[in-house]
């Protein structure tokens, strides 16, 4: 399997969180739009990006839901914690 470095990380979880924000956008709209039918093909092919997008990253680093867990082990208790130090490049 080949390995993902820490920038296509970042790239796929970008994409995402992209996808997922067009998706929520779109449910909103078809709250007051539910007849637009294009809308919800819309829908449909984000959610298999998303789907795809997901099913990628969960095979090259840790699940980002409990519901995609797939061994019986993870490094979620073994990573540093942002208080320590790995969130520090980070602007808030």
């Amino acid at each position: 399997m080949k390995e993902m470095n820490e920038g296509q990380e970042k790239e796929l979880l970008q994409k995402i969180q992209s996808v997922s924000f067009a998706m929520d956008d779109v449910r909103l709209y078809l709250d007051t739009h539910p007849e637009d039918f294009a809308a919800y093909e819309y829908y449909d092919a984000y959610k298999r990006i998303r789907t795809k997008a997901l099913n990628q990253y969960n095979r090259y680093f840790d699940p980002l839901d409990p519901y995609s867990i797939r061994k019986q082990e993870w490094s979620w208790n073994t990573k540093p914690w942002p208080w320590e130090g790995e969130m520090e490049d980070v602007d808030l």
